[in-house]
């Protein structure tokens, strides 16, 4: 057998290359880095031992040539079957386990890592898709511009333990869509993306991710380095950053402890719409999302905005800051809780913290509201089409002018406000009310307003008002509101009130031309002026201090 041996001393194989033929056999990332080498003369091969129930390879970590004769595979290869002139092996490593620097060859800061993940990705039909990328420590190009994995069983990209992908052209727009609208199969049936920092610093600008899911999505630990830059002119980046969408209603998604602190760069428009999105999901989303932990600072067109869908998003410990537009927005059976919005640095275009909006249903609980700037809006805005419940809203005002909470929603749903507290310590320029009830139906249980101007102008309590359309069923029960000036106003006719267990410690007043009727008014403190101006009309009530009926 030695006679048809062929030796050529010019044909040597790297370490490099015999890497990447074991990674075509997926074999790669089982190679050990212990060298065997050996004076007799031979080819680099299995040298089978009739007591061995494995055979090895050597690596000798140089070059692999006629000098070695054992290569070392440790326990990656198991023999299955044995003979006397020959054993059959299998591969103990898992081949949908693709390590993208042993598997495919890219090496880190040099080749394009984007380029060689669509390669292997579309070499296989859709349903044999079924590979997590593992992508080593260190930073890894990216020059292909949106890879669509269109449909897939599963994919990972994942950083092993943690890894930085760098755009490096401005081509690059958009990293990468998932899966498609159309909820056809075959389609993105499981997509997990994990353990990664995008970096554009420099003349870059690029969104990372749009996700239509069939069945799950998992995201966790993304990050950006680099400020986006979504209005130059140069750059083309995609308006959303990260958009998640699930397209059937048995979808979930889980966005969990990702990261966009760096904002958006503010151009010279008249409004804040069209600038970068940080999170987000739109009008094709059915399913469910968890967006849990993360947190997003200095973006301009909104903070994480998930009100124009039909799923529904759950959003739990996040955190949003210095975010024009609104901090956190959220539409039809959504559902905000232990999540904190701060504003220290004014971004340049109106903004409010939380805007209910679109539909009903939604709840928000044991949110925290902090903001030392000026604002010409309100921190809580209400313009939703149904019902809505928030409790153990805490908002804490140090900026100045504004309100805190405007409720402008539909007449015949109930909004709820139960054990909410403002503490304002703002200084306005121009004397106005922190809360105003332009809709029916609005009710605070239990709820603390403490203001205090730190200016000379005056900052009152809760206005009833919405231009002379009439406002019914306002309910203040067991309410503690303690202003500057009035403590409550009613500048509109309305009718059945229910007013009672609360302090006032400020005056209590009605308008001229206004008739209030059939009012409940029962065991209430007025420590201020009660002066109502207009027509009072079957009242009902009893057992008031500093006020008779």
């Amino acid at each position: 057998m030695e006679d048809d041996q062929q030796h050529d001393p010019s044909a040597r194989t790297t370490r490099r290359s015999y890497v990447k033929l074991l990674g075509a056999l997926g074999l790669g990332g089982a190679t050990t880095g212990t060298a065997a080498l050996s004076s007799q003369a031979g080819t680099a091969g299995a040298q089978p031992r009739s007591e061995a129930g494995r055979i090895t390879v050597s690596d000798s970590g140089t070059t692999i040539d006629d000098a070695v004769s054992q290569l070392d595979f440790g326990d990656a290869l198991s023999v299955v079957e044995a003979g006397d002139d020959a054993v059959r092996v299998q591969a103990d490593s898992n081949p949908s386990i693709v390590d993208v620097r042993d598997d495919l060859g890219v090496e880190p800061a040099e080749d394009d890592l984007w380029a060689a993940i669509e390669d292997h990705y579309f070499s296989f039909a859709p349903t044999e898709r079924n590979h997590c990328y593992t992508i080593p420590a260190g930073t890894w190009n990216v020059a292909t511009d949106n890879v669509h994995f269109d449909a897939h069983e599963f994919l990972g990209i994942v950083g092993d333990p943690f890894a930085v992908l760098k755009v490096t052209e401005q081509d690059v727009d958009r990293m990468m869509t998932v899966g498609s609208l159309d909820a056809s199969l075959p389609h993105a049936q499981r997509t997990v993306m994990r353990d990664l920092q995008i970096d554009i610093r420099g003349n870059y600008d690029t969104g990372i991710a749009r996700w239509y899911t069939y069945r799950y999505g998992h995201m966790e630990n993304i990050s950006m380095r680099g400020r986006r830059d979504k209005f130059n002119s140069q750059y083309g980046g995609d308006r959303h950053t990260i958009l998640v969408d699930g397209v059937r209603s048995s979808t979930t998604n889980v966005i969990n402890s990702c990261y966009l602190n760096n904002g958006d760069t503010t151009s010279d428009r008249s409004t804040h719409v069209g600038h970068a999105i940080p999170f987000s999901s739109d009008i094709y989303n059915q399913g469910t999302n968890y967006w849990k932990g993360c947190q997003v600072s200095d973006y301009i067109d909104n903070g994480i905005y998930v009100s124009g869908d039909d799923g529904r998003n759950t959003i739990t410990g996040c955190h949003v800051r210095n975010c024009a537009g609104a901090g956190i927005r959220i539409g039809p059976n959504d559902y905000v809780q232990d999540c904190q919005i701060t504003m220290t640095e004014q971004p340049g275009y109106p903004w409010s913290g939380l805007w209910l909006e679109n539909g009903g249903g939604q709840l928000v609980s044991q949110l925290l509201i902090k903001n030392t700037v000026e604002k010409t809006t309100e921190i809580i805005r209400l313009t939703q089409d149904g019902p809505a419940r928030l409790t153990d809203i805490h908002i804490t005002d140090e900026g100045t002018d504004g309100r805190a909470i405007r409720v402008d929603d539909n007449d015949d749903a109930p909004t709820i406000f139960d054990a909410c507290t403002i503490t304002d310590r703002s200084s306005p320029s121009t004397s106005d009310y922190a809360v105003y009830v332009s809709s029916s139906n609005v009710t605070f249980n239990d709820c603390e307003f403490d203001i205090e101007t730190q200016s000379a102008t005056d900052r009152h309590g809760v206005f009833v008002t919405n231009g002379g359309d009439g406002i019914d069923r306002l309910t203040l029960d067991t309410c503690t509101i303690d202003p500057d000036g009035a403590s409550l106003r009613f500048a509109e006719s309305g009718a059945d009130h229910t007013v009672e267990c609360s302090f006032f410690e400020g005056l209590v007043m009605s308008d001229p031309e206004t008739t209030l009727s059939r009012v409940l008014w029962v065991g209430n403190r007025h420590r201020g002026e009660t002066i109502f101006r207009g027509e009072r009309s079957q009242w009902q009530g009893d057992f008031n201090f500093g006020f008779e009926i």
